[in-house]
C-alpha cells in the first residue's frame, strides 16, 4: 500500500481547455503527482490528483501553487490523506 496526499479538482466543463493546460504545467512542476478523472457532475469537471509520500510530503506547495494560477474560480478540496494500491 502506498499513502500519498490528494486533491479533488471540481471545474466548469467550459473551463476543460484551461484546465488541461494547468494541469499539463502541474504534471510538470510535479512529476510524481498521479491524475485521474472521476466522472462528470451537474455541468463540470472533477480530477483527482495524488502527490505520493516518501517520508516526507510532495503536496505541501501544490495548493500555494494551484491558487496563484487559479483565475476561474475552480474548487480544489484537500490534501486528504489516503492509501492507494498494493505494494
Amino acid at each position: 500500500m502506498k499513502e500519498e496526499y490528494n486533491f479533488n479538482l471540481t471545474l466548469p466543463l467550459a473551463d476543460l481547455d484551461a484546465a488541461m493546460l494547468v494541469l499539463d504545467e502541474a504534471r510538470a512542476t510535479y512529476p510524481d503527482m498521479r491524475l485521474s478523472r472521476k466522472p462528470d457532475r451537474h455541468g463540470n469537471a472533477r480530477f483527482y490528483l495524488c502527490f505520493p509520500y516518501h517520508g516526507v510530503r510532495t503536496d505541501l506547495r501544490f495548493g500555494e501553487w494551484f491558487m496563484a494560477r487559479n483565475t476561474k474560480n475552480w474548487e480544489l478540496f484537500g490534501p486528504n490523506y489516503g492509501i492507494w494500491g498494493l505494494s
